[in-house]
Protein backbone atom coordinates (compact mmCIF):
# COMPACT_ATOMS: atom_id res chain seq x y z
CA UNK A 1 0.00 0.00 0.00
CA UNK A 2 2.86 2.26 1.24
CA UNK A 3 4.60 1.83 -2.49
CA UNK A 4 1.54 2.45 -3.69
CA UNK A 5 0.47 5.22 -2.70
CA UNK A 6 4.15 6.75 -3.03
CA UNK A 7 3.91 5.99 -7.10
CA UNK A 8 0.09 7.93 -6.99
CA UNK A 9 1.92 10.89 -4.99
CA UNK A 10 5.04 11.05 -7.58
CA UNK A 11 3.10 10.92 -10.90
CA UNK A 12 0.16 13.12 -9.41
CA UNK A 13 0.39 17.22 -11.91
CA UNK A 14 2.03 19.28 -10.26
CA UNK A 15 -0.38 22.18 -8.45
CA UNK A 16 1.85 24.81 -7.93
CA UNK A 17 -0.15 26.87 -10.71
CA UNK A 18 -3.60 26.66 -9.19
CA UNK A 19 -2.26 27.89 -6.32
CA UNK A 20 -3.21 32.01 -6.84
CA UNK A 21 -6.67 30.77 -7.70
CA UNK A 22 -7.15 29.73 -3.77
CA UNK A 23 -9.33 32.78 -2.47
CA UNK A 24 -9.64 31.66 1.40
CA UNK A 25 -7.88 32.77 4.18
CA UNK A 26 -5.01 30.08 4.28
CA UNK A 27 -2.57 28.96 6.67
CA UNK A 28 0.40 27.35 5.75
CA UNK A 29 1.99 25.38 8.43
CA UNK A 30 4.95 23.59 8.49
CA UNK A 31 7.53 21.57 10.90
CA UNK A 32 11.04 23.85 11.10
CA UNK A 33 12.73 20.05 10.40
CA UNK A 34 10.09 18.86 7.97
CA UNK A 35 12.18 16.74 5.69
CA UNK A 36 9.38 15.67 3.39
CA UNK A 37 8.01 18.84 2.66
CA UNK A 38 10.95 21.29 3.97
CA UNK A 39 10.28 24.93 5.04
CA UNK A 40 11.38 26.18 1.56
CA UNK A 41 8.45 24.59 -0.27
CA UNK A 42 6.08 25.54 2.32
CA UNK A 43 6.89 29.07 1.62
CA UNK A 44 6.72 28.84 -1.97
CA UNK A 45 3.31 27.95 -1.41
CA UNK A 46 2.68 30.75 0.44
CA UNK A 47 3.97 32.52 -1.73
CA UNK A 48 1.75 31.71 -4.34
CA UNK A 49 -1.33 32.02 -2.78
CA UNK A 50 -2.61 35.24 -2.06
CA UNK A 51 -2.66 36.95 1.43
CA UNK A 52 -1.59 33.22 2.81
CA UNK A 53 -0.06 33.12 6.27
CA UNK A 54 3.41 30.98 6.86
CA UNK A 55 3.85 29.71 10.35
CA UNK A 56 6.96 27.33 10.77
CA UNK A 57 6.66 25.35 14.06
CA UNK A 58 9.56 24.88 16.01
CA UNK A 59 11.13 21.15 16.94
CA UNK A 60 8.45 19.58 14.43
CA UNK A 61 9.33 17.80 11.06
CA UNK A 62 6.85 16.53 9.31
CA UNK A 63 3.78 15.95 11.61
CA UNK A 64 3.89 18.89 13.86
CA UNK A 65 0.91 18.78 14.80
CA UNK A 66 1.68 15.23 16.47
CA UNK A 67 4.69 16.70 17.68
CA UNK A 68 3.69 20.20 18.93
CA UNK A 69 -0.17 19.65 19.60
CA UNK A 70 0.40 22.01 22.06
CA UNK A 71 2.00 25.05 19.70
CA UNK A 72 -0.35 23.94 16.40
CA UNK A 73 -3.31 24.49 18.95
CA UNK A 74 -2.38 27.79 19.78
CA UNK A 75 -1.41 28.57 16.21
CA UNK A 76 -4.89 27.18 14.99
CA UNK A 77 -6.88 29.44 17.16
CA UNK A 78 -4.87 32.57 16.96
CA UNK A 79 -5.46 32.09 13.20
CA UNK A 80 -9.10 31.01 13.51
CA UNK A 81 -9.30 34.20 15.58
CA UNK A 82 -8.31 37.15 12.68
Amino acid sequence: AFHRQQRAIMARPDSRPDLPRIAVPTLVAVGEADALTPPELAREMAAGIPGARLAVVPDAGHLPTMEQPQAMTALLREWLAA
